[in-house]
């Protein structure tokens, strides 16, 4: 019974429920802007926080057609990463930057070996990144046909599986590294509309990390038979290896006391394009014990998106995701935005997904006070389908962490 009602929750969330909510109360906007920030307690002993910008219209993130055109008639390749960050593949150092040609192993292999691999990847890549060349005015120059064996670069470039390990091959082109503030008005010039770097809101943000002297920079192009994904990302990593997570201000991290969404939003009615996301990696299981604001169970309820709060995608366990949507708002504050975590026997039932508002947004609430129990298997089986709704309307196209690189 439960298999048959995920899966019918699955289509109808899909094939009606969300295009239905968009065509009656929500505007349907290609661009979406996000702040990420992952506290890693259990691995890098980092906090990183990032600025991302994706679209698949090609007239926000603006790559040439010639560009575009190349990698579609291509079904080899699987997307293009610019980026500063050091050491991209091995044998590259920290003092380069690089552009990878990301191919389908299997594909270039074909009936050949290594040897066929890599010089395919070599002869496919070149056209491409002299006119890549040409348009940011680079000079890279060819390094090597990287393997993928392992999932390193997707994890560092969190490209979600387009760089990926097993099964993905780099032809890398590096040249001298540039810094990441001058690459992001350089690139920021060239592929973003001046609408958008006018804006405000998350693009004055990433510009403000872009200044951080251990910031990267990686710029996306990810191929899709329907529409391409671009993508365009600022990203700060500050080491912490006493990092307390019991109480997070993930605003903190960004150097910032509130974020206002972008102005290109202002006259449309587009809820789901602006996403703060809160991943929590704890060394020990943990739960949310307590936020301060709306908790939103329901995205196609009007009235709940209406209103600012976050939705849980991982409320407890090794992993805790925690995504914030402004609603009617176009501003956050840092006291709206805290959280508290505790500890967690990975054994209490919790019913994150039918929490009551919360109704003073200066005070924090147990999660314990607004949760009820659904032991009845119809009951949980609607709640499942309710939070695989949630997900795939706010997740569809948001970036997601694979893993981890292990401290050294």
């Amino acid at each position: 019974m439960i298999k048959q009602l995920l899966t019918l929750g699955i289509i109808f969330a899909v094939l009606l429920i969300i295009p239905f909510a968009s065509a009656q109360s929500f505007e349907k906007a290609t661009f979406q802007e996000s702040a990420i920030i992952i506290f890693d307690q259990k691995f890098s002993e980092s906090i990183i926080a990032s600025i991302g910008f994706e679209t698949t219209d090609n007239n926000e993130i603006r790559f040439s057609e010639e560009t575009i055109q190349k990698i579609n008639n291509n079904e080899k390749i699987r997307s293009i990463v610019i980026t500063n960050v050091g050491q991209c593949v091995i044998g590259v150092t920290e003092d380069e930057q690089c552009v990878l040609v990301n191919f389908d192993y299997q594909q270039l292999k074909g009936d050949g070996g290594i040897r066929q691999v890599q010089d395919s990847a070599k002869e496919m890549s070149k056209e491409l990144v002299d006119g890549i060349n040409k348009t940011f005015g680079f000079n890279a120059k060819f390094h090597s046909t990287f393997i993928h064996t392992v999932d390193d670069a997707n994890i560092l470039l969190e490209t979600s599986g387009a760089v990926s390990g097993r099964g993905s091959v780099s032809a890398t082109y590096t040249m001298p590294k540039q810094s990441t503030d001058f690459l992001f008005l350089d690139l920021a010039g060239k592929l973003i509309p001046k609408s958008i770097r006018d804006a405000e809101g998350f693009y004055d943000i990433a510009k403000k990390l872009s200044k951080n002297d251990d910031s990267i920079i990686s710029i996306s192009i990810i191929r899709n038979d329907n529409s391409n994904l671009l993508m365009f990302k600022v990203t700060n990593e500050i080491k912490d290896e006493s990092m307390d997570i019991s109480k997070i201000d993930p605003l903190d991290e960004l150097g910032i006391d509130s974020i206002s969404r972008s102005n290109i939003f202002d006259e449309k009615n587009a809820p789901l394009n602006s996403v703060i996301q809160v991943i929590v990696i704890p060394t020990e299981q943990s739960q949310i014990d307590a936020i301060s604001t709306h908790a939103i169970t329901d995205l196609t309820s009007l009235e709940n998106i209406s209103k600012k709060g976050w939705f849980f995608s991982s409320p407890a366990g090794n992993k805790i995701d925690a995504r914030f949507l402004f609603g009617i708002d176009k501003l956050a504050t840092a006291d709206e935005l805290k959280i508290e975590i505790g500890s967690w026997d990975g054994q209490s039932q919790m019913s994150f997904y039918s929490v009551e508002d919360i109704q003073q947004e200066s005070e924090y609430k147990s999660i314990e006070d607004f949760s009820k129990d659904n032991s009845d298997e119809e009951d949980q089986s609607q709640y499942l389908i309710l939070g695989i709704i949630i997900v795939a309307a706010i997740g569809a196209t948001m970036f997601y962490l694979k893993g981890y690189k292990p401290k050294h």
